[in-house]
């Protein structure tokens, strides 16, 4: 019995297959399967709809019914049709299975872009690039339909996200591509360098990313910042610019001017500047909500009062001091998008302050006394005097008649000098036990600059076997009667030099040359040696000539 079921259920199968050769039509048989997406294009997490047309159709039947299923894949390998999974396929995520197909050769599925494919011989993440939706017959491994997806990967978040022209903010990225260099956006253009403090040039091996940026000038509102790789993953966060001004200088007496600058206001609009309430000045601001306009203090008494900047939709107010009684201002002005050095010429020009006074003006971080100079009989003085020896950012200076004060801001650059070239001993080289160092010199804004020298017998310079700092030459000669201790080449000397600014701004080491010191007999370095070597055997031949010739002539005589 059990053996005529089975060659029923042959025959059966033999049915059917002949009432479905029948019942496709030989268009629909011939025709090629094919699947189409809703999206071409989304993040991880997104639906896709997926519709397929031309398939081998469900075939209703009373018994047994003939239905037809599909599977569908997503996986990052460039697959085609024909090729199979688990055999030219190896890295997928099966996303639907038994989908039926109905009676017309269609189907309709829907699934979400997985975080990971796993179902395959290897796991991987989904990051951003291009993908493929896949589909096989239910329980057949041959790949009949494709299409293409692109996943656009990567998230970012920001430190701040708001804040005024010129904040710093932290970007950290993660989800990217791995190993892919990176690019910043603001508003769909790509990032001035000058606005890049420090930034990964590329993603890590994990597809993770740090930068930090200055906000560029922009209007008031929000703004989009893009962080893209190569594989066309990106990621937008919001930062949201608000109103800043400033004025130079924050203190004036009645009827001096001062210019007033505001940044992140709304573009192209009217910027109407007060003190106190009473209108002294307007401006329109620019297409990135920026403007720049000289108004001249009202005749107030003295004293603290709010100045405003007002676009209609954006306020902000900072305090400035109406100075009836002392003023003093500083020519160049300086801050640290444009900072000034150790060395250079300013001149500080002062007011209101006592009669026919002496006046003294300190550099007040030092502290030290810069310049002395006497007011005039209307109480006013101008003197010029040289930044002194500083280190680098924010510094104060003030000018005292012992009576009154006033200090102006002065800021120092900080700036790295230059690598110094090492010049002797050359690379590799023998040197004299009392070893000659000479390197190129390094120039910097901030003068003068002061080089250290270290000496190890390791490449890692863990263990120092001459340090010289602050030395003011770019060479440097071992003391008489000290000598370095004899090494050969094959363990040798490793010697560098860095530069450092009068702002104490400290340069990076140079990359280390080598050299030896010992054997009994060291000659120069060079070929100039043997004319030296030449020339000395002449000299001695030449003096036991001599005396042989005057011993032999002594002998006849």
């Amino acid at each position: 019995m059990k053996h005529m079921s089975k060659i029923f259920r042959l025959f059966t199968a033999v049915g059917i297959a002949g009432v479905l050769a029948m019942a496709i039509p030989a268009g629909t048989a011939m025709a090629a399967r094919s699947i189409e997406l809703d999206e071409e294009e989304g993040q991880i997490g997104d639906y896709i709809d997926v519709d397929g047309v031309d398939f081998p159709p469900s075939v209703p039947s009373e018994e047994p019914p003939f239905e037809s299923f599909v599977d569908v894949y997503f996986t990052s390998q460039d697959a085609s049709t024909g090729d199979d999974i688990d055999d030219e396929i190896t890295i997928y995520e099966l996303v639907e299975e038994e989908i039926q197909v109905d009676t017309d050769g269609d189907f309709s599925s829907r699934f979400r872009v997985p975080t990971e494919l796993t179902d395959g011989d290897d796991d991987e993440d989904v990051v951003g690039g291009i993908y493929y939706v896949c589909v096989t017959m239910g329980g057949d491994e041959d790949i009949k339909a494709v299409a293409e997806y692109t996943v656009i990967a990567g998230q970012i978040t920001l430190s701040p996200d708001n804040g005024v022209v010129g904040t710093e903010v932290d970007i950290d990225g993660e989800n990217f591509a791995e190993e892919e260099e990176i690019t910043i956006y603001w508003d769909g253009d790509e990032l001035d360098s000058d606005y890049i403090v420090d930034c990964d040039e590329e993603t890590d091996n994990g597809g993770d990313m740090t930068c930090t940026i200055i906000i560029p000038p922009g209007a008031a509102g929000d703004h989009i910042i893009m962080v893209t790789d190569e594989s066309i993953s990106e990621a937008e966060a919001e930062f949201t610019v608000e109103p800043s001004i400033e004025v130079s200088p924050n203190h004036a007496p009645p009827g001096d001017k001062v210019e007033v600058s505001g940044n992140g206001f709304d573009a192209s609009e009217d910027v109407t500047i007060s003190l106190d309430g009473d209108e002294i000045g307007e401006k329109r601001t620019d297409s990135d909500g920026s403007f720049t306009v000289e108004v001249t203090i009202p005749e107030f008494e003295q004293g603290d009062y709010d100045l405003e900047a007002d676009d209609g939709s954006n306020a902000v107010d900072i305090e400035f001091t109406v100075d009836i009684g002392t003023e003093v201002s500083i020519a160049p002005v300086t801050n640290a998008a444009s900072p000034g050095y150790v060395g250079q010429s300013v001149t500080l020009t002062g007011g209101g302050f006592n009669e026919n006074a002496a006046i003294t003006i300190s550099f007040a971080s030092t502290p030290e006394v810069v310049a002395t100079t006497t007011s005039d009989a209307n109480g006013d003085f101008v003197a010029t005097f040289n930044i002194p020896k500083s280190e680098s950012g924010d510094h104060t200076i003030t000018a005292s008649d012992g009576t009154n004060m006033m200090t102006v801001p002065f800021y120092i650059e900080s700036v790295k000098p230059s690598v110094p070239a090492l010049i002797l001993p050359e690379d590799g080289t023998k040197a004299p036990g009392r070893t000659e160092f000479d390197w190129g010199d390094v120039t910097d804004q901030s003068k003068p600059v002061t080089y250290s020298l270290q000496v190890s017998d390791t490449p890692t310079f863990d263990v120092l076997i001459l340090e010289v700092v602050n030395l003011p030459d770019s060479e440097y000669t071992l003391p008489e009667g000290t000598e370095l201790p004899d090494v050969d080449e094959e363990n040798p000397y490793y010697w560098r030099v860095r530069a450092t600014d009068a702002a104490s701004n400290m340069g990076d080491w140079s990359e280390p040359d080598t050299f030896h010191v010992g054997g009994w007999f060291s000659l120069p370095s060079g070929s100039g040696w043997l004319i030296h070597l030449w020339w000395g055997l002449g000299a001695v031949g030449a003096g036991f000539l001599g005396y042989y010739l005057g011993k032999r002539r002594a002998y006849y005589y």
